[in-house]
């Protein structure tokens, strides 16, 4: 059986993580508390289940209108506090409309207290001598200014102008005596009118404070009685239909446990099956390995015979092998022997053959400067030739002019009677001919040995 690592193995806490995260992916998060929310709300609305305990009766004038007023307070709480989140699944859950919210007018009416009345100001009073408190209790506090230090009365707010405009006047010392009567006189001024407003609400805080406690006190305890009234109906409602409900999770428990305990019997019953099988399995195995642990030695007894024998084979071979290994050792020396004269012959050889080769290399330069040399004559004379074939068409021309002035002579010889003047003409002319052919024939004759002497040196360069 193949153990798993440690690292693939998650605790509870870390497999309880990994499920809460991969649910939460899922949306199964979210979808789970929205079904617990909606069971919730209906539990707590309907609180009687499928009719078998009667529910009180409660007016629905006054229940739908105290559900109302509290389904806006905690919107209008919600929507101050500004968790927008809650307010809208605040809303479809509640059953309260957005143009149904009472505003605070018209929860006053509700509970029946007048916005001019004394309880309603003393309220008011209340609530603000609080939001007071909470603002003057700060944990830190800035100070702008050094030489106009915060004062609590406005007594010493003057007499700190007073004292600066006397440093800004010294040089009248009779208005400084004067200032400072005028000073004392405030200050005398500002204690009767401490004294008078401390009376005044030390008396309004005897007898006003104390109605209006009286007054709350008793319409508390009156509404305090009628709330734990209904508080008390509610919940013997919901503890009735508890009570039916835990009756209802008893039967069904019970139902479980006798299911239970048949599919345990049944498991008991397979389980003794199984384990009456396994005995014979294991029985059955006990003899397979006692065959098998005696196929096992003998087997042993094989391999140590067998490798006896290779033990006197290994050493056979190892003679066989130190022989061979001798032998190939005289005969890797014959070879070396062999191989050393055979490099001295050879270097010799080479060494021959590097001067043979440099005497043709020196051959074959003189021939190669031999051949350039009568390359060289070769163009000289093939140049030689364009010349002479140029010189060639010349002659060719004159030869036709001569001809034709040949005929012209021989028809002004037949329309003529000077004959030995054209008979002179025409001897001169033949000698002309004559010249002008012979020349022709040793040029063709140069010609043609030009001609003879590039075909040989363009056969040589084929060569090279």
């Amino acid at each position: 059986s193949t153990m798993l690592p440690k690292s693939d193995v998650l605790s509870q806490d870390e497999l309880r993580k990994k499920l809460y995260q991969t649910f939460k992916d899922r949306g199964i998060l979210d979808s789970l508390k929205t079904q617990l929310r909606n069971q919730l709300i209906h539990e707590l609305m309907h609180p009687v289940l499928s009719g078998e305990v009667q529910s009180l009766s409660i007016s629905v004038e006054g229940s739908s209108l105290l559900i109302g007023a509290s389904n806006s307070l905690v919107a209008d709480h919600l929507q101050r506090c500004g968790y927008e989140c809650s307010l809208s699944v605040f809303f479809p859950e509640s059953g309260l409309a957005k143009e149904k919210v009472f505003t605070m007018q018209d929860l006053l009416q509700l509970i029946k207290i007048n916005p001019e009345s004394s309880l309603y100001k003393s309220l008011f009073l209340k609530e603000l001598a609080e939001y007071h408190q909470a603002k003057e209790s700060c944990s830190m506090g800035t100070q702008t200014s050094s030489t106009f230090p915060v004062k609590d009365s406005l007594a010493e707010k003057l007499q700190l102008i007073d004292d600066e405009f006397a440093g800004a006047y010294p040089q009248h010392p009779k208005l400084e005596s004067l200032e400072i009567k005028l000073n004392e006189y405030k200050r005398e001024i500002e204690q009767q009118l401490r004294a008078e407003m401390s009376q005044k609400l030390k008396y309004f805080k005897d007898t006003e404070i104390a109605k209006i406690k009286t007054e709350e006190k008793r319409k508390c305890e009156k509404e305090l009685a009628e709330l734990r009234n209904e508080f008390e109906r509610a919940c013997q409602a919901k503890s009735e239909a508890l009570i039916s409900q835990q009756k209802m999770t008893l039967k069904r428990i019970q139902k479980h446990q006798e299911n239970e305990t048949k599919e345990i019997y049944t498991q008991r019953q397979l389980l003794l099956k199984d384990m009456d099988f396994l005995r014979d399995r294991e029985a059955e195995l006990k003899q397979r390995i006692e065959a098998f642990e005696l196929a096992q030695r003998l087997q042993e007894e094989k391999n140590r015979s067998m490798t006896d024998g290779l033990r006197r084979r290994e050493l056979n071979i190892k003679r066989i092998e130190e022989a061979y290994d001798q032998k190939l050792k005289n005969e890797l020396l014959k070879y070396q022997l062999e191989l050393k004269e055979d490099c001295i012959a050879r270097t010799n050889r080479l060494i021959e053959d590097k001067r043979k080769n440099k005497e043709k290399a020196m051959h074959f330069q003189e021939e190669f400067a031999t051949l350039n040399f009568k390359r060289e004559e070769l163009d000289r004379s093939v140049n030689r030739v364009k010349e002479l074939e140029l010189q060639l068409e010349s002659v060719k021309a004159q030869c036709l002019a001569l001809t034709k002035q040949n005929h012209m002579l021989s028809k002004k010889v037949k329309e003529m009677s000077n004959y030995s003047l054209l008979k002179e003409g025409k001897l001169e002319l033949e000698a002309q001919n004559k010249l002008l052919k012979q020349q022709l024939e040793d040029m063709k004759s140069e010609n043609l040995n030009l001609l003879n002497r590039k075909s040989f040196f363009f056969l040589i360069c084929l060569c090279l």
